[in-house]
């Protein structure tokens, strides 16, 4: 090994190896390094923002929805044995949940459709809660360090007439809190002209922000039992339940027991497939391109290897002349194309690693508010990062055995004679 070694720091880095041969081998080094840190820290800033999305999601949105067929009654669903099986179960939290699609019309004469679900008193302050967590989380900040709202805070119930309604569909509509707006169902469109559609007056009490483009835009919430009882027959009309479990990833086996029972629910995974299948996909799509780039850049061994091997091509037949065997003489200079690699490799894992480190420990709040969040997150995954190391030392392999496996079958008088006759 320390003769590789020398080999490697005599043939390569030192004034004697060339400018040609120094300078490929020192871009062939900073090629490898910067497309490995490049390919670490861009896949750990798509897995931190992944798990801003995901904590945003767990914060809103119940982790599984049961729905019986046929029973559209919150109050019937509670005399099911479902409920009691759900209700009695230590890991889970189960609720009766009541959605149906509306029209908005403010005092202005505004218009916008909507989605109304009714909650459980005590959901809201769960919810702001959740996310509030989850927006600290994403901020680095611990939860406990969040104001929530107490349990029995009058302003987190919901009364009768009472509504809070996202953010986004508050500021599209010009709503302010304590407006009145009167909300109707869309089959009132399709109603003779002169008939008075079922409608309801409510009272905008808050609005709530979750930084989930669905809810914000387009959800508002109200008391279940309480308010838009005028609007309980539309067609739109749905009712079921809620759960929420310790585990959110534990879902599936849920799904299973409840399958098994002849109910059939989705999970937070399957309301949300298609955004999680774009993200999989980014982050195939990029990770595959920053890969090709360290791959094109590991293939520049090849060079420097060809370049070494013609211009040493006396010493290659000394060293064999003087009793190395051509399968030692073989792996000696794969050892130095592997050594030549791994100071790449291994700088720009520590490279990519120490800028993980300084991105999640001082966050910078660079971006729009378009995003989720405003600061760049960043999350290693160990098995990525190992899957890296073992991808780059068999490319890297394969890159170095490949310019030597040709050159070192020739016979040490074929390389002595090569370099006698060029030198004439």
């Amino acid at each position: 090994m320390k003769f590789a070694w020398d080999v490697f720091r005599h043939y390569l880095l030192s004034r004697r190896a060339g400018s040609l041969i120094r300078t490929v081998a020192w871009l062939c080094m900073c090629g490898v390094s910067l497309g490995v840190m490049a390919l670490i820290v861009v896949t750990s800033v798509m897995n931190g923002f992944n798990d801003q999305i995901r904590n945003r999601l767990l914060a809103v949105e119940p982790h599984l929805i049961a729905k019986i067929p046929g029973v559209a009654s919150a109050d019937k669903l509670r005399t099911l044995p479902i409920y009691d099986f759900l209700k009695n179960r230590p890991d889970t939290q189960t609720e009766v949940f009541e959605n149906q699609e509306v029209i908005i019309r403010t005092v202005d004469g505004l218009f916008q459709g909507a989605i109304a679900k009714g909650i459980e008193p005590g959901a809201l302050g769960y919810i702001i809660s959740e996310t509030r967590k989850a927006a600290a989380l994403n901020n680095k900040k611990s939860p406990t360090d969040v104001e929530t709202p107490p349990a029995d805070d009058p302003n987190m119930k919901l009364g009768a007439g009472e509504i809070f309604i996202g953010i986004d569909l508050a500021r599209s509509l010009g709503i302010f809190e304590g407006d009145k707006i009167v909300v109707i169902a869309p089959e009132a469109l399709l109603m003779p002209e002169g008939e008075a559609p079922p409608f309801e007056r409510v009272v905008v009490k808050g609005f709530l922000r979750t930084d989930i483009e669905d809810i914000d835009d387009k959800v508002l919430f109200f008391g279940r039992g309480l308010t838009f009882k005028a609007l309980a027959g539309s067609s739109s009309h749905e009712a079921g339940f809620e759960v929420r479990i310790k585990d959110p990833e534990q879902v599936d086996r849920l799904k299973a027991e409840l399958a098994s029972r002849g109910v059939e629910s989705a999970t937070w995974i399957d309301r949300n497939s298609a955004l999680f299948y774009a993200l999989k996909m980014e982050k195939v799509a990029m990770s595959a391109f920053l890969g090709l780039a360290a791959l094109i850049a590991s293939f520049s061994i090849v060079t420097v290897l060809v370049l070494l091997l013609t211009q040493k091509r006396k010493d290659l037949g000394l060293l064999m002349a003087l009793g190395l065997s051509p399968k030692q003489t073989r792996w000696l200079f794969v050892r130095v194309g592997l050594m030549l690699s791994s100071f790449g490799i291994f700088s720009g894992l520590i490279l990519g690693l120490v800028i993980c480190y300084v991105i999640a420990r001082f966050p910078l709040p660079i971006l729009p508010d378009i995003y989720y969040e405003t600061i760049i997150p960043a999350k290693v995954d160990v098995r990525f990062v190992l899957g890296v190391l073992f991808a780059a030392a068999v490319i890297a392999f394969v890159s170095a055995d490949l310019p030597v496996r040709g050159i070192t079958r020739e016979s040490p008088a074929e390389a002595l004679r090569a370099k006698r006759a060029k030198s004439q």
